[in-house]
């Protein structure tokens, strides 16, 4: 990466070997993750409180075993995904602002898994729970629960999946801060729509079950409060940086004008 204005070329080759880089890891990892499809199957069922699952058509287990073992291998290289993503983030950004991206890979993978964790572990059983609670006692059929493999591993992929991503919120405001793009003002006088914001991508990301969207929604809005407080440390820490530069720059002044 250098400093140097790139075209829209360069933008797109850049891109385009990133993806290169992140599909060549992802299929590896997802290979390797075929090798103990038995154990994941095992955690993720556990995971969730379920008992047993079934499948209903011949191709349905071999599509969700692939299926599982991609989800598998993008959780084992998400700190290499991450990290392609900062590095092409980085060819836009100036010599001097690059040593951020230290700070921001690492953090970035932490966030991720901080949401998918609290996905699996705290969402996941309270969803399955209310669901299967509300079938058998307010559907006044006698309903006997089956859950498919394909119908479970799609509902934990997309929670982990968007857990994971909405809890580096924090971290893209600070990052929008870090960089002059948003101040606490601007922040504090969205909140109305943020909230709005919030609640629909939480109903757009998660399951059609209330449980799953709230357990998400209130999380961003915590988050997003956090992300209040960082954006107003990064606005003070760079105000104060331009007063000691105006200063140091009158002290050097002052001298010169007396002489003179």
């Amino acid at each position: 990466m250098q400093d140097r204005e790139l075209t829209l070329v360069d933008h797109l080759n850049e891109l385009r070997k990133r993806l290169l880089f992140i599909v060549i890891v992802v299929a590896a990892a997802a290979g390797g993750a075929y090798f103990f499809i038995d154990d994941i199957l095992l955690f993720i069922t556990e995971g969730g409180n379920i008992e047993s699952l079934v499948f209903i058509s011949p191709t349905e287990a071999f599509f969700v075993i692939v299926k599982l073992s991609l989800l598998a291998g993008i959780m084992g290289a998400m700190p290499f995904i991450l990290y392609q993503v900062w590095r092409y983030v980085g060819v836009a950004l100036k010599k001097g602002e690059r040593k951020y991206l230290i700070f921001f890979g690492p953090v970035s993978y932490i966030l991720f898994l901080c949401g998918a964790y609290f996905a699996f572990r705290g969402v996941l059983p309270l969803a399955i729970k209310f669901l299967l609670k509300f079938s058998k006692e307010y559907v006044s059929l006698s309903i006997t629960p089956m859950i498919t493999l394909n119908a479970y591993v799609s509902f934990l992929s997309k929670m982990v999946i968007a857990f994971g991503a909405m809890f580096e919120l924090p971290l893209v405001i600070l990052a929008l801060s870090k960089f002059g793009i948003v101040t606490p003002q601007m922040l504090k006088k969205g909140r109305k729509y943020t909230i709005v914001g919030i609640f629909l991508v939480a109903a757009v990301l998660t399951p059609p079950d209330i449980v799953s969207q709230v357990m998400l929604a209130i999380p961003l809005l915590l988050l997003y409060e956090v992300g209040i407080l960082i954006c107003k440390a990064v606005t003070r820490k760079r105000e104060r940086e331009r007063e000691m530069e105006a200063n140091a720059g009158e002290s050097v002044d002052g001298p010169i004008a007396n002489e003179a």
